[in-house]
């Protein structure tokens, strides 16, 4: 998706104590900045130039000021931490490098920045909308990250211990049933007519989504970058346990989004897509509609206003899909 109206912190709009830190933990001055405007984080994200000449990633965020990017950022520097020890150079990630958190005096009193640096990239990910080379290498990447068997541990939990209630929620909420219809008119009488249906489907989701393979459960194409001449994925927070071909299918509605052709075409003519279970996929298409379509009616979260038209988009994506599937 465009990061129109995204701000992101720049290296040069760093309070100096926060600059600080991060020099101090690179070893070395920081002679120049490229920032990366992509994502919903309102926090750093810049490739950083050392005097050295050497290339680093970092991405900083201040937890009180921004809670919600605060606790993404802590998750993802345990996750990184166990990947890094667990899966190592296996990872179709860049290296992980070190993480911080420690209260900084950043002009506005002391708080805390969670700061995390990772081997920088080459470029940027996937060009949109989709090209056919591209696309496909994409998709050979989230292969890829399905081939992994997920470590064992407790910080990557299995995603059958999600529970998808949101068609319930929504089942029980006349305002929010009045406002989904709202957001499309034959997709929403249609979903509002089939909320006991879709509810069922979604409270399997134990069963069908569970596996032994790697999930990064968040893999688009703003989660992708290129380095050494292939696409890596970045932004694991949400690393877990499940069927191998999760990511595959949560990368089909934004990549519908984005010109990247029809979801379930695309999911089919994959080996990963074709060998998953029918049922198990049109259960998963239901549970993520249903998160989708929920969310997206819900208040912004502080400081990402922009997520919730994504997923209103992604969410009516996933509906004709579902659509499509159930037949009906």
């Amino acid at each position: 998706m465009a990061a129109e109206g995204r701000v992101r912190l720049t290296w040069a709009e760093l309070p100096d104590g926060v600059a600080h830190l991060v020099s101090g933990r690179l070893g070395d001055r920081v002679v120049g900045a490229v920032s990366h405007d992509g994502g919903y984080s309102p926090g750093l994200a810049s490739t950083l130039v050392l005097a050295s000449g050497e290339r680093v990633f970092v991405k900083a965020v201040a937890a009180e000021e921004h809670p919600f990017s605060g606790e993404l950022y802590r998750k993802e520097a345990v996750v990184a931490e166990v990947l890094a020890a667990e899966v190592g150079a296996v990872l179709p990630a860049p290296a992980f490098r070190w993480a911080v958190e420690e209260a900084v005096e950043d002009g506005t009193g002391e708080q805390d920045w969670v700061v995390l640096a990772f081997d920088a990239a080459d470029g940027p990910g996937p060009q949109l909308p989709w090209q056919p080379a591209e696309l496909a290498e994409a998709l050979d990447l989230v292969a890829d990250v399905g081939r992994i068997e997920a470590p064992e541990h407790p910080r990557i939990p299995p995603v059958a211990a999600m529970v998808f209630q949101e068609w319930h929620l929504l089942a029980a909420d006349t305002v929010l049933q009045q406002r989904l219809a709202g957001l499309d008119e034959v997709l929403g009488r249609w979903l509002l007519d089939r909320m006991e249906t879709l509810a069922a489907l979604a409270d399997t989701w134990p069963q069908v989504s569970a596996g032994s393979a790697l999930v990064h459960h968040d893999l688009r194409a703003d989660n992708m970058v290129r380095a050494g001449g292939r696409l890596l994925a970045v932004d694991w927070p949400y690393a877990s346990v499940g069927a191998p071909w999760l990511d595959l299918l949560g990368m089909m509605p934004s990549m519908a989004l984005e010109g990247g052709g029809d979801p379930g075409e695309v999911f089919t003519a994959h080996p990963v897509g074709s060998a998953a279970d029918p049922d198990a996929v049109t259960a998963v298409v239901a549970a993520f509609a249903g998160y989708f379509l929920h969310e997206a009616l819900q208040p912004p979260p502080p400081g990402i206003p922009h997520v919730r038209a994504f997923q209103r988009d992604q969410g009516l994506v996933c509906a004709a899909w579902l659509r499509t599937r159930l037949g009906r």
